[in-house]
């Protein structure tokens, strides 16, 4: 297969994933080649287990995109899309990678089929049942499920996390207004990101821009423990509150 050809279907299947179903016609156009090339590269996605290829159209494999979660997947959704996309290019093939639970790292679950031989970490069940259904490795710390927010707590969660080395931790955050770091409003959660940061060779916070704006109960981290931030575009003013992280990168929604 040409890198081309790869590359065309990375992006097919990077278009699903954005709006759940995509048409043959809408495809062809977008990518500038002929709607039997288009559906080859569906059957060939298809065939990998990332999407249903039905008459004239695609969606995702999963039926679980479509269900509504506890956390608020649906606000600022395009821009947890951009910041999802943008952290993938942190991401190493056969590297050991930690998500935590949120809405942001479960955007950038969904384009884990577009890496290889990962082994991914998570306390959320909600990250967990989708990696689940990827060729990648899963370890799932388990623990007492917080219902709210859908994830693992507990000190049988942080000793599971203790016995593994992380290569990148992936993390998100209730907001940070005011404060020296990110915020969380489960206190629960608060011992499970401490671990997380100690046992992960890299840090990267992602948060969509109304982060700036808002703040949590319990201050985890502070920025400097952050190797990463990625954000969308704020003011600068916005832009001193996060000034201990080593690097912030901000994208714009569409990209």
């Amino acid at each position: 297969m040409s890198k081309s050809s790869l590359s065309r279907q990375n992006n097919i299947y990077q278009a699903i994933l954005s709006k759940g179903r995509i048409y043959v016609s809408e495809l062809s156009k977008n990518f500038h080649v002929s709607s039997e090339t288009i559906r080859k590269d569906l059957d060939i996605l298809e065939q990998q287990g990332l999407i249903l290829k039905k008459h004239g159209y695609a969606e995702i494999m999963n039926d679980y995109f479509q269900l509504p979660l506890n956390v608020k997947i649906t606000e600022h959704a395009l821009a947890k899309q951009a910041i999802a996309k943008k952290a993938l290019e942190y991401i190493k093939d056969n590297s050991m990678i930690f998500l935590d639970p949120g809405s942001t790292t479960l955007a950038l679950a969904k384009y884990l089929p577009l890496k290889k031989g990962l082994t991914i970490v998570t306390n959320s069940l909600a990250i967990a049942q989708l990696v689940s259904d990827m060729k990648h490795d899963l370890i799932f710390t388990g623990g007492r499920l917080q219902k709210k927010g859908k994830a693992f707590v507990g000190a049988f969660t942080a000793n599971n996390i203790d016995a593994i080395q992380i290569d990148t931790a992936f993390m998100g955050c209730d907001g940070f207004l005011n404060t020296d770091g990110p915020t969380t409003f489960s206190f629960e959660e608060v011992l499970i990101k401490q671990h997380v940061i100690k046992k992960a060779s890299q840090k990267i916070l992602l948060c969509d821009a109304s982060k700036f704006e808002k703040t949590g109960t319990y201050t985890f981290a502070s920025f400097k423990d952050y190797d990463v931030l990625i954000t969308n575009p704020v003011s600068n003013k916005e832009k001193e509150l996060v000034k201990d992280v080593k690097e912030v990168i901000y994208v714009n929604a569409d990209q």
